[in-house]
């Protein structure tokens, strides 16, 4: 079955008999969008419980692939087996998976990842073993006459109202990068509910207001600017900003890089990895991944819980206090805590 991206929550549901599905595109917030429903749904819905993820890169161990789809673990009847290539599927990899195909267990789906194929390679036999066997779902980004449709229907399902002329200048605020506009539209839901948003109070907020400043502390963060943190913070501290605003800019940076820094340790090369991210930042986050250890990672995800208790009045402590003291460790520097307590 060939599907398009937006057929996939209604039609995965449906359809408990597929045994994979083939990703196929280079546009990474909706791939990597594809891939979260997938896995969510198959764990929340369909117990699936255990996943084993591959980067198919030169040199792959096919045996690895073999052994997984060949056995399950005591503790799940059900797996994921996830395969993501770095490039197109060569004919040894095109080899296995028709393999696999020949008798493909009802306890294992299988996802698959490849960068755009064009419509003559989408014939080939090994893909076609996942439209007979499940769907082949070929990803592509919304061309520019689309792209505010877009825009407005995800917006739509985050609760905004935003006026046709404020959809038209988010458009052209973020020139095609998805990442980038949904984390505006993260922050606009944020900041104005289901209140109305029109094109005039965005291109205020766009051009002066610090509420998108907090765009800017993000690359203060990746880059390790101490001074450039310290100013938008206390900026945004001296504005009212709600701390809440600024923990989610630190969550979501944190988790990204996370995210990012697994999937190296797992042997994914960086420049697969840097495919997250906008063209543009993927500087500044391979700057932070140089820095950024497991070690690291754990004493943050503990000093974002301070920051939670801080604003919700548990931790006898200004939330920006904690705020600046993990910011300031994700820029690589230590900040000597500042006296905090339970409150009882």
């Amino acid at each position: 079955m060939r599907i398009q991206a937006d057929q996939l929550p209604q039609l995965l549901p449906q359809n408990s008999a597929w045994r994979g599905l083939l990703v196929a595109g280079d546009e990474p917030y909706l791939v990597i969008e594809a891939q979260d429903f997938v896995r969510h749904f198959l764990r929340d819905q369909a117990g699936f419980l255990e996943r084993d993820l591959f980067e198919v890169a030169s040199g792959f161990d096919w045996n690895d692939f073999r052994e997984s789809t060949q056995s399950l673990s005591l503790f799940s009847e059900r797996k994921i087996v996830e395969l993501r290539f770095q490039n197109r599927p060569d004919t040894v990899a095109q080899r296995h998976l028709l393999e696999y195909f020949e008798n493909p267990s009802p306890d294992i789906f299988l996802l698959v990842c490849v960068p755009r194929l064009t419509n003559q390679q989408l014939k080939a036999k090994w893909a076609d073993a996942f439209d007979k066997n499940g769907a082949v779902m070929p990803i592509y980004p919304p061309r520019p006459y689309e792209y505010p449709r877009w825009i407005g229907a995800r917006a739509r399902q985050k609760g905004l109202r935003l006026s046709d002329d404020a959809i038209d200048l988010l458009a052209v605020h973020n020139e095609g990068n998805l990442f980038s506009v949904m984390q505006e539209l993260d922050y606009l839901a944020l900041f104005y509910g289901n209140d109305p948003v029109s094109g005039e109070s965005l291109k205020e907020a766009l051009t002066q207001s610090s509420r998108f400043i907090t765009f800017d502390l993000g690359d203060a963060l990746l880059s390790g600017d101490i001074e450039r943190i310290f100013r938008i913070i206390d900026g945004l501290r001296e504005e009212g900003e709600p701390a809440t605003l600024v923990n989610w800019v630190l969550h979501k940076e944190i988790a990204t890089l996370g995210m990012m820094k697994a999937e190296l340790d797992n042997g994914a090369p960086m420049q697969e990895v840097l495919k997250r991210v906008w063209q543009n930042k993927r500087p500044l986050y391979q700057g932070a991944l140089r820095r950024f250890s497991p070690k690291l990672w754990q004493h943050l995800a503990e000093m974002l819980v301070q920051i939670d208790e801080a604003i919700k009045g548990e931790l006898k402590e200004d939330p920006w206090n904690a705020i600046l003291r993990v910011s300031f460790a994700l820029a690589g520097k230590r900040l000597l805590s500042l006296s905090a307590t339970v409150t009882p």
